[in-house]
């Protein structure tokens, strides 16, 4: 069975989610952290729960608001003979258009049938399973039996019981029909045969704490039958399902590394649930190399009978997924929504390209289009100097900054974030139109995308050091010098047209000489990697308190980027 669409209401961070999957049996939900991407795992493990004590609290209801009730509906298709029946659940079976993504409250010969699953807990934190349909709202009971035939199976951090015959896991439903409890009734009863073997040895003290027992009973009047002794109660020692674990000779399974349990439970889930199954797997990349994360996902990949549910913030996961098996999921005051990244009108984005050679950014909640290595840096250095002075930093509001190496691409990748509804600014030079010219600026700003440029077509060197401060444009200039290694003196002279001091100090500030240095500085690649770009900017922060230096358009726009960024 599988599942076609997906609503829930005021469960902890979701206080709305309404998503119909279309056709395909992966979906890898990613964005930020905190997005509620394990939330809606959750969700789908408790609609379809398949014991009957679910123990929820206050917690679990959105903001702690007891008063509406969660909600969770499920609907599910590729449905099994049994819950068609007229004697289950077929009076409430409903028709889904794979193509309009819509459910039709009517069967159709037409549409495929699939049932509607809603869990609903109120304020007495007593869950309820019902079927449901528009012609029948109140539904009937979907039993824990039924439940547990869907096959949902929860992969995390704490999966150890899945490694155990419990009622639910996969290890249980692969097990022939053999009475498990009648088999450990027999183990316990032989466990209790085996201490009288030796009993004079084993139990000696036992069995004298027990005649002064029978003693006292006597004495008080408690009738004795036979004679007291010390033995195993039955009651007491009785073995539980759970209790029977997977092992490899002698040691339990348990004890694998966390990694390893963890593809061995995806193995289990897969192999031999002939009526499919339902998998959720939380950080797939939890423990797990590289090399293992993508045979892992190849494993995934060709079990099309399941249907798996994952999540990751792991830029591996994602370059092994194609662009059709992600999610981007993203969250508002409550209300989630989930977007597909190959969804229609997307195509002229490119985007499985750009999930390859960007997937970092597609983890974050906002993302800095970077023309190059030196913006990222100079970024980074201006985010370290933002915290200095008692601001957040760039993680605090899921900013990510990413180098596109090139203008020409800036314009595309932006785009293509955007129609994916990440909030999106540009970080670009102004030196070069074939590559990001004013009319592409002015494209982004009209779809919403803020642009960060230089004024007077000029590169991030150039403008720094039209703007800066003399003394820091010296101290650039050696650190580029002593620091880089270059050559600065006759790299500078050679665009100045004149000699120079060898003494940087003594150089003389002219409007000429910052513009031989700006050029030479973009041209000779004095700052162009991350590296070197975020140290030039630590070499200059003092500008940043200077008062007169704040009214300069480097400045200026800088100060206009972290407005957005800090504009939640």
């Amino acid at each position: 069975m599988k599942i076609r669409r997906l609503k829930i209401k005021n469960f902890r961070g979701v206080s709305e989610l309404e998503w119909s999957l279309p056709k395909g049996h992966i979906f890898c939900l990613i964005g930020k952290g905190d997005s509620a991407k394990s939330t809606i795992l959750e969700a789908i493990r408790y609609v379809f729960y398949p014991q009957w004590n679910l123990t929820l609290s206050d917690s679990d209801f959105h903001k702690g608001n007891i008063e509406d009730p969660i909600v969770i509906e499920a609907t599910i298709g590729d449905l099994v003979d049994d819950f068609c029946s007229l004697k289950k659940y077929g009076h409430h079976l409903r028709g889904w258009n794979k193509d309009t993504l819509a459910i039709v409250d009517e069967p159709d010969d037409h549409l495929e049938n699939v049932l509607t699953v809603r869990l609903t807990v109120g304020k007495d934190l007593e869950p309820q399973w019902v079927v449901t349909c528009d012609r029948n709202p109140e539904g009937v009971q979907f039993k824990q039996a039924d439940r547990n035939k869907v096959s949902v199976g929860l992969i995390g951090a704490f999966s150890e019981r899945q490694l155990s015959w419990a009622t639910g896991t996969a290890l249980s439903k692969l097990t022939e029909a053999q009475s498990l409890n009648e088999l450990l009734a027999d183990a316990s009863r032989t466990a209790r045969s085996s201490l009288d073997v030796d009993r004079a040895e084993t139990l000696k003290n036992f069995d004298a704490a027990a005649t002064k027992s029978q003693q006292i009973a006597k004495l008080l009047g408690v009738p004795v039958t036979d004679a007291y002794k010390a033995h195993l109660d039955l009651a007491s020692i009785n073995l539980k399902i759970g209790g029977l674990v997977l092992h490899d000779g002698e040691i339990p399974l348990r004890q694998l590394g966390l990694g390893s349990r963890r593809m061995l439970l995806c193995g289990i889930q897969k192999m031999g649930l002939d009526e499919g199954h339902i998998t959720l797997f939380d950080e797939l990349e939890f423990g797990l190399e590289p090399h293992r994360i993508t045979r892992l996902i190849k494993h995934i990949r060709e079990d099309e009978r399941g249907q798996y549910f994952l999540t990751t913030h792991s830029p591996t996961v994602l370059r092994e997924l194609t662009v059709e098996e992600l999610y981007v999921v993203h969250r508002a005051n409550g209300v989630v929504q989930v977007i597909p990244a190959a969804g229609k009108g997307l195509e002229e984005h490119e985007l499985q390209g750009k999930v390859r050679s960007s997937s970092d950014a597609f983890l974050a909640k906002k993302v800095i289009v970077c023309e190059g290595a030196t913006e990222v840096g100079f970024l980074r250095g201006f985010d370290d100097h933002q915290v200095e002075n008692a601001k957040d930093p760039l993680s605090f509001h899921g900013a990510a900054l990413l180098d596109v190496a090139g203008g020409s691409k800036v314009r595309a990748i932006a785009k293509a974030f955007k129609a994916l509804h990440y909030n999106v600014a540009a970080f670009a030079d102004g030196d070069a139109d074939d590559q990001f010219s004013p009319a592409h600026a002015r494209e982004l700003i009209d779809a919403g995308i803020p642009v960060i440029m230089w004024s007077d077509k000029l590169s991030l060197e150039e403008r720094a050091f039209q703007d800066l401060p003399w003394p820091d444009v010296l101290v650039s200039v050696q650190l580029a010098r002593d620091s880089f290694g270059y050559s600065v003196r006759d790299q500078v002279a050679t665009k100045f047209g004149s000699k120079l001091d060898p003494d940087i100090g003594n150089w003389e500030d002219s409007a000429e000489l910052r513009t031989a240095i700006g050029a030479t500085a973009k041209k000779s690649s004095w700052f162009k990697d991350i590296t070197r770009g975020d140290r030039w900017f630590r070499a200059i922060r003092p500008a940043f308190e200077d008062e007169a230096f704040a009214k300069t358009n480097l400045a200026v726009q800088l100060n206009q980027l972290w407005a957005w960024i800090e504009n939640d």
